[in-house]
């Protein structure tokens, strides 16, 4: 039986390692900002939203689809086997339903959690998960992958219908937004973490704010400020720090995800210097404030050395997106909805160098 020390650390460990900091939380905002500082800024008048720029293809041409496609029939029973274990759509879709991608095999050991973050606002009426990461842990070769998908993404949900992969969780929760990853990605998912509405601020500014190195342009507004970033390390409070992550009325949401994984190496570092390692216990206090998980305790304590790992040598921490390369702009015929067309072929390639074999 584990002390209460190694317990508090174990878990703080797991929700670190779990990327908790990135998520995309929407909702109210008080006005104002607390701490926050970084080099003078002067915004490239001249750029432009480009692409997520850790992904490891360079951009490929693709010829965007035409608005005629033919929606999907309904599934039937000699048609079902079409998508393989899977349940068949009990909707029409706008698109063909794409094949399934093949299984990764992973080794045993590898636990991969998806991180959800959602626009779920205190008064409800539902919710769309609009950031969504894929966090491989594998600590046979001491690494830990990121993947972060768009909200936008247009993938076959499981016995629903092809949609945005950003509805999922609303559809049917945790256990459907793994089986739509599995489907279109190959990836098992082992557990998940949603993040609370607060959570975000609430870590950052316990560990005293967080160091971001910024690696482009941006210029918006967020809580009735103007905000404006270019190339540089920027001290960033929670406040501050949840606008850089979530702002993106003047770039996209490809920027986006580079932003929240620069976050999530951010509160790695802090977390491994030993001003962040003295807020372990107020931290630990917090945890169950900040997020909601299945994956129990054991399991978090199993993965203390592989955080260690990852905290001391943040090059361990591999950093993967679908971006502009690997998907495709495309309008629904019958919504007008603005969603991305997966590139198989180039999200393919993407998978085999972020998760060798």
């Amino acid at each position: 039986m584990p002390d209460r020390r190694s317990v508090r650390y174990a878990a703080l460990l797991a929700l670190l390692l779990t990327g908790v900091g990135c998520s995309s939380i929407t909702g109210s905002l008080l006005p104002g900002a607390g701490a926050f500082s970084g080099p003078s800024i002067t915004p490239n008048p001249l750029a432009t939203s480009t692409g997520t720029p850790f992904g490891p293809l360079p951009p490929t041409a693709t010829a965007p689809p035409t608005g005629t496609a033919t929606p999907t029939p309904l599934a039937t029973a000699t048609s079902e086997n079409l998508w393989g274990y899977y349940p068949g759509p009990i909707e029409p879709s706008a698109i063909e339903i794409p094949q399934e991608m093949p299984l990764i095999p992973f080794s045993e050991n590898v636990v991969n959690v998806v991180l959800l973050g959602s626009d779920e606002r205190p008064t409800g009426g539902g919710h769309r998960t609009d950031t969504m990461m894929i966090v491989s842990m594998d600590p046979d070769r001491g690494t830990v992958t990121l993947l972060s998908i768009p909200r936008d993404l247009y993938v076959y949900i499981p016995g629903w219908r092809v949609d945005r992969i950003n509805v999922a969780d609303a559809r049917g929760g945790p256990d459907l937004v793994a089986m739509t990853i599995q489907y279109n990605l190959g990836i098992r998912i082992d557990h998940y973490v949603r993040v609370k509405m607060t959570g975000f601020m609430t870590l950052v500014n316990s560990l005293g704010g967080i160091d971001v190195q910024v690696t482009g342009y941006l210029s918006d507004e967020c809580g009735r400020r103007y905000w404006a970033f270019a190339p540089g390390v920027y001290h960033m409070d929670g406040f501050a720090a949840l606008c850089y992550v979530r702002m993106r009325k003047r770039s996209s949401d490809f920027d986006r995800l580079r932003r929240q994984q620069e976050v999530i190496q951010a509160i790695f570092s802090k977390a491994a210097s030993l001003d962040g390692l003295s807020r372990l216990p107020e931290l630990y206090a917090s945890f169950g404030q900040l997020v909601e998980t299945d994956m129990p305790l054991d399991r978090m304590i199993s993965l203390v050395p592989l955080a260690s790992t990852v905290l001391a040598d943040s090059s361990q921490i591999h950093r993967y997106a679908i971006d502009t390369s690997m998907a495709t702009g495309y309008r629904v015929p019958y919504s007008g909805a603005a969603v991305q067309l997966p590139v198989r072929d180039a999200i393919l390639r993407m998978l085999e160098a972020a998760f060798p074999r």
